[in-house]
């Protein structure tokens, strides 16, 4: 339904307005609200029941496509008006968008977790298949009000599929955050993340010029090929048939590179076919190059993924993947704009070949900030760190909390010792420290103390719940270096009530 629905909003925008700007919009119009809600939504799908979350959503959405078939076959539907209602289906989307990517890991064991999404892109182009060619068939028959209208009956399945889940709801011990100490601790996972932040960095660089393929196909159809609705949705079709020989060939490819070399070289293929769909006004060429773009994109799509999926506990899995989301709607959503004015300032195939070259050059620039190694981290959680007993009655929100751990290092040990502080530092920091230093006793050679800041005593109790496997083992590195027979002395301070 929703492939549907974007092949029948592409195409009516191009016979409502003669403008490639308000082409381009269309795209915009389904990605830009990524940028005020993705961040809330992750948050709110992480401390709600995602089930019944996904529910409302979809729920929302029905309304809006109902309302959008109706004005449509009734012919009261404006450029803007498509563009309104395109923006709240949008916005429902980019609410529902991190929950239907975080309860992968819940419904698969992580040793399936990429064969489940690889799975789940393949559905979801061939989704795209047969949406695409149904709307064309329907287009050209009854118009794209009727896609629309059809479009709307597809979220009962969905609401039906979500109603007979059987969740297993995570028995918290802790009360759920605040909405928006939810948010801002998503966002201080993120700064203090490398492995999703360089996740962020390889996406970034090759879906804001690549996103000129899905900006541009319209006018590709109509423009350069001299084609119809029917060429529109053929073209449709032939992306998303190459993308799911993408997602059927990804297993046996990855026994022999990893997910950077796939990036890079996916990119590379990608930029010399959009370059060739721009100068290469035949159907045939265009349909397979056009292919070779959707295989490309997908493996990129599909690396990024499993490296956002497999870079966040899940504790934080909602919110980490709304801000992947946000960067790669936000890249969805202002690059349309950006070559789209190109195409008005030059012509359309120049404005694909700026971006294909932008995409080549990124496929390179960005291979300093690697993905690959994400699924060998361990964010099972250890409980290994012993809750603290205070000597007194500590209300929750009760705070700031200080906590300094001293340890004792031999000399010899120091540099190791400062590395694995420093990753140490990046971890309380990322599950709820708003400050950390590491200083050293004036008065002794090998004497430290590690100390850190949290708001309350509620959040410090998260940090013990947070802490993974993965943790655990740096923490045990620097239990090595410290001088035989001595431990980590650990020390709490409260703001005490007064």
């Amino acid at each position: 339904g929703s492939w549907m629905h974007e092949v029948g909003a592409g195409w009516l925008m191009t016979s409502l307005t003669d403008s490639t700007v308000m082409v381009a919009l269309v795209q915009t119009a389904i990605s830009l609200p990524a940028f005020f809600v993705l961040l809330p939504s992750g948050a709110m799908s992480d401390i709600l029941d995602r089930r019944l979350y996904l529910m409302t959503g979809n729920i929302a959405m029905a309304i809006t496509a109902i309302l959008l078939g109706v004005l449509t076959v009734t012919g009261h539907i404006n450029a803007w008006g498509l563009l309104g209602l395109t923006f709240l289906l949008g916005l429902g989307m980019a609410m529902i968008m991190p929950a239907w990517q975080a309860i992968i890991p819940e419904v698969v064991p992580r040793s399936s977790l990429q064969g489940a999404i690889a799975l789940n892109t393949m559905g979801m182009n061939i989704a795209r298949v047969i949406g695409s060619l149904i709307a064309g068939i329907i287009i050209s028959l009854s118009g794209s009000g009727a896609v629309f209208l059809l479009n709307a009956t597809t979220f009962i399945f969905i609401i039906y599929v979500l109603l007979t889940w059987k969740r297993e709801v995570p028995d918290n011990k802790l009360p759920p955050e605040g909405l928006r100490s939810a948010i801002m601790t998503g966002l201080r996972f993120t700064r203090h993340s490398p492995a999703l932040q360089a996740t962020l960095i390889r996406g970034i660089g090759f879906f804001f010029f690549a996103c000129v393929m899905w900006a541009f196909l319209p006018l590709i159809a109509r423009e350069l090929l001299q084609g119809t609705s029917r060429t529109y949705s053929y073209l449709f079709a032939g992306i998303s048939i190459g993308a799911i020989a993408s997602a059927l060939l990804m297993p046996k490819i990855r026994r022999h590179v990893d997910n950077d070399q796939l990036i890079t070289w996916a990119s590379v293929v990608f930029a010399i076919s959009i370059m060739i769909t721009a100068t290469v006004h035949v159907f045939a060429v265009a349909l397979l190059t056009l292919a070779i773009c959707g295989a490309s994109w997908i493996t990129v799509m599909t690396c990024a993924q499993v490296s956002a999926q497999t870079a966040l506990p899940n504790w934080v899995r909602s919110r980490g993947l709304s801000v992947f989301l946000t960067f790669f709607m936000g890249s969805l959503a202002i690059g349309p704009f950006v070559w789209g004015t190109l195409a008005e300032f030059t012509s359309i195939p120049t404005a694909m070949i700026v971006a294909s070259s932008g995409v080549f050059i990124a496929a390179f620039y960005t291979r300093k900030w690697p993905v690959s190694g994400n699924d060998q981290i361990d964010h099972t959680p250890s409980g290994h760190w012993k809750v603290p007993e205070p000597a007194f009655d500590i209300e929750h929100n009760q705070g700031p909390v200080m906590v300094s751990i001293k340890y004792q290092v031999a000399d010899q040990d120091r540099s190791a010792f400062f590395q694995s502080m420093d990753q140490l530092g990046k971890i309380r920091r990322r599950d709820g420290a708003i400050d950390w230093h590491l200083m050293q006793d004036a008065s002794a050679t090998n004497s430290f103390v590690e100390y850190f800041l949290v708001r309350s005593w509620l959040d410090h109790l998260r940090q013990h719940e947070r802490i993974t496997r993965q943790d655990a083992l740096i923490q045990q590195q620097i239990r090595d270096l410290l001088v035989e027979g001595t431990q980590p002395v650990i020390s709490h301070f409260i703001t005490p009530l007064r």
